[in-house]
């Protein structure tokens, strides 16, 4: 799958997702993945220092949110060419657990990519999101769902897949 960009509006997210077959309601709750995880600073840098002409931070992220990110990824490593690129949790609060918190998050201004941000933001994806605020087995049980439909897009088989023995390395 080609993972959309983190500055990608909800219109663009829709169609990235719709290329492979994928439904809105498919796209917000395979989004709930960002529960888990991390993402360097130079994927969520500009939010925090370089928004817009207007604005320097992002207007959407919770102000309190944005300074602690800060203090995880400084003004210095952007203007230090062999700075390391921090990771830092998508959700600071339940890291390793895949839950709805995702979803909390958004709609407490602490989505940490532009891209999960506008899930909340968008009145074409809000009520989906409030629905996995609201409704966290729901939302588990279409996330299941969804997750085997995108198992199934574009696999190959016979000679033009492989099953690798190590996943980072074609065999």
């Amino acid at each position: 799958m080609n993972l959309p960009d983190a500055f990608f509006n909800v219109t663009q997210l829709k169609q990235n997702f719709a290329q492979k077959g994928l439904s809105l309601e498919e796209m917000v709750t395979l989004s709930g993945a960002h529960s888990i995880g991390d993402s360097h600073c130079s994927s969520f840098f500009k939010r925090l220092y370089s928004f817009n002409k207007t604005f320097a931070q992002d207007p959407s992220m919770d102000p309190s949110y944005a300074s602690f990110l800060k203090t995880k990824c400084p003004m210095q490593l952007k203007t230090r060419s062999t700075s390391p690129d921090p990771l830092v949790p998508f959700d600071p609060v339940t890291p390793n657990r895949l839950a709805n918190n995702y979803y909390k998050n958004l709609k407490s201004s602490r989505g940490l990519l532009a891209s999960d941000q506008v899930l909340w933001d968008s009145v074409l994806t809000r009520k989906l999101v409030k629905k996995n605020v609201n409704h966290p087995r729901t939302w588990a049980a279409k996330f299941a769902a969804a997750m085997v439909h995108m198992g199934s897009i574009d696999v190959l088989t016979g000679k033009q897949g492989e099953i690798r023995k190590n996943c980072r390395v074609v065999n």
